[in-house]
């Protein structure tokens, strides 16, 4: 057997990860096939915006955004907002401000 020993030097070493935050909601849609739409909900909601907010700032109906929003759940297997963030988080995107 042949043991890794790139980590186990016993010397100082740094991994660096460099992720692109404009890339999450593509991150989103390719993981759970979300919609640009949709992915847009899911990540205003992770941002711990309202479902009025993200309709206002996505310029659609509050309807639309629940929509969006079930959609969002059906595909993540989620049923509550807290799940879907964490499950957010737990994916590896960023979630921005």
């Amino acid at each position: 057997m042949i043991e890794s020993t790139w980590f186990a030097t016993g010397r100082p070493a740094a991994i660096v990860f460099v992720a692109d935050p404009d890339s999450a909601p593509d991150q989103l849609r390719n993981l759970y096939r979300l919609t640009p739409a949709e992915a847009a909900v899911a990540m205003a909601i992770a941002r711990g915006e309202g479902l009025q907010a993200v309709a206002d700032q996505l310029d659609i109906s509050l309807t639309t955004a629940r929509t969006h929003l079930q959609h969002v759940f059906e595909k993540t297997e989620t049923r509550r907002q807290a799940e879907l963030v964490r499950i957010i988080a737990a994916s590896g995107p960023c979630v921005r401000q």
